[in-house]
């Protein structure tokens, strides 16, 4: 499994919505299932969190992070950083040939089955108070962020992310 990039940089304002993607590609023969998760579910929507990549396959993954707020001072933004886990797993022999839909929700069994073949890929947030640059101005950074094309903003109210945002909290809590 291939994660591009392998940082994501959120730059200022902060206190504003923004949003970013990773690529989650699969150089194996086999499908795989996988499921992102974060360090701070409160801050981010992610889609998809879970999902099945096939053989020699991506998927891009957009993460929205839901912004800061106003009272929070760039020294408290870098004492505590931001992380997401990209959690692999190739799909065993006997699941093949379920649905992919009931494969999927059946992760939380999966992954205790099959927790000594699980694959782990750890992606670091970095949050900058400078301005957002041109993306243009990026070339040849190793750090980059990815902008979204026209097609893929989905002109989302803020309060529409945050109450996805406090969904997802509450069906982390009940799965794990």
């Amino acid at each position: 499994m291939r994660v591009v990039p392998e940082q994501l940089v959120f730059k200022a304002p902060l206190n504003e919505q923004s949003t970013a993607y990773i690529k989650l590609e699969n150089d194996d023969d086999k499908r795989v299932i996988f499921k992102v998760r974060t360090s701070a579910p409160t801050k981010y929507c992610v889609r998809p969190n879970v999902a099945i990549i096939g053989a020699h396959e991506s998927v891009k993954v957009q993460i929205v992070f839901l912004g800061l707020p106003k009272s929070v001072s760039e020294q408290e933004i870098k004492q505590k950083q931001d992380k997401f886990l990209i959690v692999t797993l190739p799909i065993p022999k006997s699941y093949a040939d379920m649905e992919d839909e009931k494969l999927l929700s059946n992760w939380p069994n999966l992954e205790e089955q099959y927790k000594d073949d699980i694959i782990f890929k750890k992606i670091k947030v970095f949050h900058s108070a400078s301005p957002r640059r041109n993306p243009s101005s990026n070339h040849g950074s190793k750090i980059s962020r990815m902008s979204p094309s026209p097609d893929d903003r989905q002109g989302l109210s803020t309060s529409t992310l945050v109450i996805m945002a406090l969904i997802a909290l509450l069906v982390s809590w009940i799965y794990y």
